[in-house]
């Protein structure tokens, strides 16, 4: 039974959080931590014991891969480790031939080995330990190019996991190259966990629909992978022989998403705002590409999220439908931000895509995601037969009894999480300009305040006896200034780090992080930099609004120089202003 907890006291820069051996976040204090970890600066590099798995390698992956590299390599490459053959050969495409068309890497430097390993784990039943011969595939290329090639593990998420490394570890003297010509072994894949987390998965997807359903999602229209982006990927790639000329992202979603398809897809048209107009203008693109070749679809795919991350805004997922239906497109929602708890996509959906890593395990230690794909869309059949051709399951068995374990518990998790998020906006929306003229807080962005907040309604699910339907777990807040967003960052006394969804509140200043070197490209959709993004966790809800407000204060102090200024300023022109008063508006309350 999930339950309210007091809030703990944030541990040392640079410690894995939460405290579990397979953590996939960090705890970054101070704003200038933030920053200086998304430059890679020298001084946080010997500090960091842990991070998003995609970003910061796992200590027991980075000791596989030195372990390669000793065996097959020498100590002027670097090693990354792929569960199947497909994955090296992609990684070594994207680095000889870049998607953006930059110089790549000759592909002479870049070296794809063969492996096996003895794997000894532990199996589902709680019997004896297993052990088994264990296919795994790694690409050796020079160090002067990791940064290219930590790109491709990023963005794909295919490595392999940190607890398969912590078994590999018990057996590295068993690895040898394999021979070409042997047939291959499967992949250590769950027999039972993975059966009742896709069934479960299907299971929420249809509870408590909108609209009645003729059709229910089963087990084997759920497919796992081991992480969120691993299912962007692997969906894109499956797609690209897809009828259509191009993906579309409608809205602005987490920017990796748009990587993606702009890196693996045959061409897309990104739609930022999300907004009524661009609706219009893409609704105006379609029909003009119709007339003109009336035999070709548009658009193969177009990739919505409910809500939005950072900015908690939902498109107009019914129009969006009705354009499907009339121009024959897939819709695919990432509904992890509103969380398969709160709401019902089945009756827009083709596909739904969830990082699993979020709320639904809810533990923040297991890096996973999933596709499922909706019986009740007229391209069903033919969906699951592209995505069934090239799936293969290399979803660790380690981590699928983890997340059955962890997710057993998710909707109780979520009625904490919404509450608790949904009254700490209650609390800070009326703190923003649009009530105080000289707040520190200039935006409250969470699905209940957003100007899409109609569309975020429409998708709740009904209430049962047991849930309530709510808005996530999840608000950002903009301040007025970098200066101020910094003092309201460093004072909050919660955890601070990358990920969402876990047990405990994660704050984070997004754009530093994600779009550090990109910050004007963010702006341009209405990022700004000066946002501090909340996940809220399962704490005490008293404890955790007395942080908020208490950061609060620190980021209203900080601006009485702003204030100052103002009031100086204000002394210095008022006798010219007395002959305006009557039509000048009053200068705003210090």
């Amino acid at each position: 039974m999930a339950s309210t907890t007091p809030l703990a006291k944030p541990p040392a820069f640079g410690t894995s959080i939460p405290k579990r051996p397979h953590a996939v976040s960090v705890h970054l204090p101070k704003w200038e931590d933030v920053v200086d970890v998304a430059l890679g600066k020298p001084r946080v590099k010997g500090i960091l014991k842990g991070g998003y798995p995609r970003s910061f390698i796992h200590e027991s992956i980075v000791a596989v891969h030195q372990a390669v590299l000793k065996k097959h390599g020498n100590e002027t490459q670097i090693a990354l480790v792929f569960p199947a053959r497909e994955h090296v050969d992609a990684c070594k495409t994207y680095l000889c031939t870049p998607p953006n068309g930059s110089e790549g890497i000759p592909e002479e430097e870049v070296q794809t080995l063969n492996l096996e390993f003895d794997v000894e784990y532990g199996p589902e039943d709680g019997s004896a330990l297993t052990t088994t011969r264990q296919p795994l595939f790694a690409v050796l290329l020079p160090a002067t190019h990791a940064a290219k090639a930590q790109v491709f593990w990023r963005i794909t998420g295919c490595g392999i996991s940190s607890r398969l490394a912590d078994d590999l570890i018990k057996n590295l003297d068993t690895m040898t190259i394999a021979r070409e010509t042997e047939t291959p072994k499967a992949f250590i894949t769950s027999r039972s966990a993975e059966v009742v987390v896709r069934n479960r998965i299907g299971n929420f997807l249809d509870r408590a629909p909108i609209k009645p359903r003729t059709k229910y999602v089963q087990s084997d229209d759920v497919f796992m992978f081991p992480a969120g982006m691993s299912a962007i990927y692997n969906c894109t790639k499956a797609l690209k022989s897809w009828p259509g000329a191009q993906m579309v992202v409608f809205g602005f979603p987490y920017e990796l998403t748009v990587k993606v398809q702009q890196d693996f897809s045959k061409a897309c048209t990104f739609y930022g705002f999300g907004t009524t107009v661009e609706l219009d203008q893409f609704e105006e693109s379609l029909r003009i590409k119709s007339l003109k070749n009336p035999d070709e679809r548009p658009v193969q795919a177009v990739w919505c999220e409910c809500a939005s991350n950072p900015l908690l805004r939902t498109v107009d997922l019914d129009r969006i439908r009705r354009l499907a239906d009339k121009y024959g497109f897939l819709v695919i929602i990432d509904d992890t931000i509103g969380s398969s708890a709160n709401v019902d996509v089945m009756d827009i959906a083709d596909v739904v895509i969830t990082s699993l890593t979020k709320s639904f395990n809810g533990y923040a230690d297991v890096l996973c995601g999933s596709i499922a794909l909706n019986p009740a869309m007229p391209h069903y059949e033919n969906l699951k037969s592209t995505i069934s051709t090239s799936y293969t399951n290399y979803f660790y068995v380690a981590d699928a009894v983890q997340l059955e374990i962890n997710s057993r518990n998710y909707l109780e998790r979520s009625t904490i999480m919404n509450r608790n998020a949904s009254y700490l906006v209650s609390i800070l929306e009326p703190l923003t300009r649009d009530h105080h003229p000289d707040s520190p807080l200039t935006h409250v962005y969470h699905p209940s305040t957003c100007w899409s907040a109609e569309n975020y309604k429409a998708r709740l699910r009904q209430s049962t006896d047991d849930f309530t339907p709510g808005h996530g777990f999840l608000f950002t807040l903009e301040f007025v200034n970098l200066k101020v967003a910094t003092a309201f960052y460093d004072a909050i006394q919660v955890c601070k780090g990358p990920s969402i969804g876990a047990p405990i509140t994660l704050a984070l200043p997004y754009v530093q992080v994600v779009f550090q070197k990109e910050k004007q490209w963010a702006a341009s959709y209405g990022l700004s930099e000066a946002i501090v993004r909340i996940s809220v966790g399962l704490e005490d809800q008293m404890a955790l609004a007395m942080a908020v407000l208490d950061a609060m204060r620190v980021a209203d102090a900080s601006m009485e120089d702003i204030r100052l200024e103002k009031s100086t300023r204000q002394l210095t022109i008022a006798p010219a202003a007395v002959s305006r008063a009557s039509v000048a508006p009053p200068m705003a309350s210090v």
